[in-house]
């Protein structure tokens, strides 16, 4: 069973995918995010750093982006795409590689070629579609057929190609007639992004928000049986507390084996502790017993996680070269379901396991942390939690609704233009007046009274 549950809120959207009851991936939306990865700009150039071969460049008033660019070109004006996103004083990269993603095809231009994606298990396939493709088409534009694109599929993915291409002409078309740095084309909202990298058909999707649900009934995503439900659905489905758990820098595994995962400037790093955990009389035996049965929850939480970049695995000693290829394998098995880019580059004679993880969005800490504080939640993340809260007292407290006329809140974030805003949205949809109690000394839990 594969279902799919969006929880639209006030402050934040939430999108969770389960399969077998099992939670495989998360995305949590901040709703004042402006951009998202894959958004099409026409920018303006600000400045060329020759030594640097980078370009800053105006996505819009408030905006830049910065790009990799060799060439030398003159121009004043760019078509270019947002290709990361960063949540620090750092300005979302950016690529002059368009990039439109379908069902079946992955489509590239500024680039040319014809390649699969290394999941798939049919090399033939792709002499099929060059034979069925027009071959002006390769010339400037690279098509890469997605793991689930078949010989049955050819036709539906020749059709995909050629609505792009059209797609494509309209950006370059509107980019030519627009005077100013803007975005130009938006392919898929957040919660259709996350069905096009799932790339899966789906059982069931629930949803709390009529307006999306007929929205993807129109999409071309195969799904089952959409339901909309007026209600709190990571609270019902217990995914919150799975979210809180994702927060936290410790993880317990079975006899007593413990992670810690830990972020620095340059790296995530992830240590496996034993706990004193021993099967095995033999220390290298006993250690590779240990790795092996971290593996399948560090996959899992660097995937949930959403972590990237270069993440550092420090296992218990080996002293093995056999042992340590085989956790290689295994890590590489279990990163195979990952929507991400990700290898295994190399494991030291010191069981230091190195991963590299290709960074495409915020992860689930950079979105629900404060960056500028490690212990306290984000100003999103706080005042959701809030909104939920009151939602559920609403519900619980209907026969008395009338007689609420005010509610004390200890809110555990500091005051700011931005709490006082989210206060008056609270007010508003809830028709009640709040009285904050911000954050002091080390009180970080909500209360209402």
């Amino acid at each position: 069973m594969k279902k799919i549950i969006i929880q639209k809120g006030l402050f934040l959207d939430k999108i969770a995918y389960i399969k077998d009851d099992i939670l495989k991936k998360l995305k949590i939306t901040d709703k004042n995010q402006p951009y998202f990865e894959k958004d099409i700009f026409i920018a303006k150039k600000k400045k060329q750093n020759i030594s640097m071969s980078s370009l800053s460049l105006s996505l819009d008033e408030n905006t830049d982006g910065f790009m990799h660019y060799y060439g030398k070109d003159n121009f004043e004006y760019k078509l270019c795409q947002i290709k990361k996103i960063y949540n620090n004083e750092k300005n979302p990269k950016l690529t002059d590689e368009i990039t439109l993603v379908g069902k079946y095809i992955i489509y590239i231009k500024g680039s040319s070629g014809l390649s699969i994606s290394n999941k798939s298990k049919d090399d033939e396939i792709i002499e099929t579609f060059k034979n069925a493709i027009n071959p002006s088409i390769l010339s400037d534009t690279k098509i890469i057929l997605r793991s689930n694109c078949t010989k049955d599929d050819i036709h539906s993915a020749i059709s995909e190609t050629e609505e792009f291409d059209k797609i494509y002409a309209q950006i370059k078309l509107k980019a030519k007639l627009t005077s100013k740095p803007q975005l130009l084309y938006r392919q898929y909202e957040s919660e259709e992004l996350f069905l096009s990298k799932l790339n899966t058909d789906i059982d069931e999707l629930i949803i709390n928000d009529k307006q999306t649900a007929d929205r993807l009934k129109r999409s071309s995503f195969k799904i089952d049986n959409i339901i909309c439900k007026n209600e709190n659905l990571f609270e019902k489905n217990l995914i919150n507390t799975q979210i809180d758990a994702l927060l936290s820098d410790k993880i317990s595994m079975q006899n007593g084996i413990n992670l810690y995962i830990q972020k620095t400037e340059a790296m995530y790093v992830i240590d496996v502790n034993s706990a004193g955990y021993f099967k095995y009389k033999d220390k290298n035996k006993n250690a590779h017993h240990i790795n092996s049965i971290a593996i399948p929850e560090i996959a899992k939480q660097i995937m949930l996680r959403d972590l990237s970049g270069i993440i550092l695995i420090d296992f218990i000693e080996m002293n093995d070269d056999k042992l340590a290829k085989n956790l290689i394998n295994q890590m590489n098995t279990q990163l195979e379901n990952d929507d991400r880019k990700s290898s295994v580059v190399s494991i030291t004679k010191l069981s230091l396991m190195q991963i590299i993880r290709k960074k495409e969005d915020l992860s689930i800490s950079e979105i629900l942390l404060d960056k500028n504080f490690t212990k306290l939640y984000s100003v999103e993340y706080i005042f959701e939690q809030i909104s939920e809260k009151l939602s559920n007292m609403q519900i619980t407290d209907e026969e008395n609704l009338e007689q609420i006329k005010s509610v004390k809140i200890h809110i555990p974030t500091f005051e700011s233009e931005k709490t006082n805003k989210y206060i008056k949205i609270l007010e508003e949809k809830y028709s009640i007046k709040i009285i904050p109690d911000y954050l002091k000394k080390s009180d970080f839990n909500i209360k209402i009274h």
